[in-house]
């Protein structure tokens, strides 16, 4: 199947559906990320990326799934390049590697169906509240004063989730809630100072807090948005987000806790990760609580964190290999 591609326009966005398609010479992706539990109340979260970028005369295109066991301790991820049975498909209902990984638009959802070879999973993600742009009605400055430097961004944040989950030949059934990006753009991958650190805030309220932040430069720059139970929402970029600690994985520094100051909600947070995170291709990712100034547990986040803010040289480790590389380097290492 052909995958049409429209023009890039980041200042005048037609409609979700539309901009879910591939746009010609951008780096973009899918990614749905989701906060699950079983009948017992254990908690599962679950992870699905399609990604899709263009270097140029060369387009890298993969697929991550991954789930996490909180319960037990255990986590399960593969990243795949596409093949002849597992092609990438994406029309305006659809993005897509075969069996692999799916999103498929229905009338009631999306359908996301994740197959590794040691579970699966099959959810239907309700489209809840619908679909929200971001920042700038949209568009993103992906934190240099650049016009090339930019991606459109929009997502469904509070999707009733339900489905189920196959794992060590059991059926697991699950509820919970899933968010899902669509994000892409003209913006340079390895150039450090457009690397960041993404938040999304899953109150128990049903209110969300999107956060896209470059602190790494100066001045950093922060940008985001607050959507409210009865589906207003608004730009937020008047926050304050102060990292409290910070962990090593593969021979790199992630961020692994936050203070967050807003003028909205309880004005006050702070983001603490449920487990260590986990690395994911390129960018370290990690569930967290999202506390309040009392300590209590208002909500969940998950985290996306890029090298680029707390390393000024990828010192890559294991999987990366045991010498010091460059941050073009690491994101040449995609099966093509």
């Amino acid at each position: 199947m052909r995958n049409e591609k429209i023009a890039y326009r980041p200042d005048s966005l037609t409609s979700f559906d539309r901009e879910w398609l591939l746009h010609k010479g951008c780096k973009e992706w899918w990614y749905a990320t989701g906060v699950l539990f079983d009948d017992d109340k254990n908690l599962y979260s679950y992870q699905y990326t399609l990604l899709h970028i263009n270097l140029g005369i060369i387009t890298a295109k993969m697929a991550m799934i991954a789930l996490t066991d909180y319960k037990n301790n255990r986590h399960y991820y593969l990243q795949t390049p596409p093949d002849r049975k597992n092609p990438v498909i994406i029309t305006e209902k659809e993005a897509s590697m075969g069996s692999v990984a799916s999103a498929k638009k229905t009338r009631r959802g999306i359908k996301i169906v994740l197959n590794h070879k040691d579970f699966s999973l099959d959810l239907i993600a309700d489209y809840g509240k619908g679909a929200f742009w971001h920042c700038d009605n949209g568009k993103l400055q992906m934190g240099i004063p650049d016009k090339k430097q930019t991606t459109f961004y929009y997502s469904y944040t509070n999707m009733p989730t339900s489905g189920t989950l196959l794992l060590n030949n059991q059926k697991i059934k699950l509820t919970g809630k899933t968010w899902f990006d669509k994000q892409g753009g003209s913006y340079s991958i390895t150039n450090l100072k457009t690397h960041w650190e993404w938040f999304s805030l899953r109150f128990f309220d049903d209110e969300e807090v999107m956060l896209f932040t470059f602190p790494q430069n100066d001045p950093p720059y922060y940008d985001g948005t607050y959507i409210t139970k009865d589906r207003r929402s608004r730009r937020l970029n008047d926050y304050q987000l102060k990292t409290t600690s910070t962990t090593t994985f593969g021979g790199l520094k992630w961020s692994s806790g936050w203070e967050l100051q807003m003028k909205e909600k309880e004005k006050y947070y702070t983001i603490e990760p449920v487990l260590e995170g986990h690395m994911n291709f390129a960018y370290f990712e990690q569930l967290c609580y999202v506390k309040n100034k009392k300590g209590i547990v208002v909500g969940y986040a998950f985290a996306e964190l890029l090298p680029g803010v707390l390393n000024q040289r990828l010192s890559a480790r294991g999987k990366y290999g045991k010498k010091a590389i460059s941050i073009t380097n690491l994101f040449r290492r995609i099966e093509f």
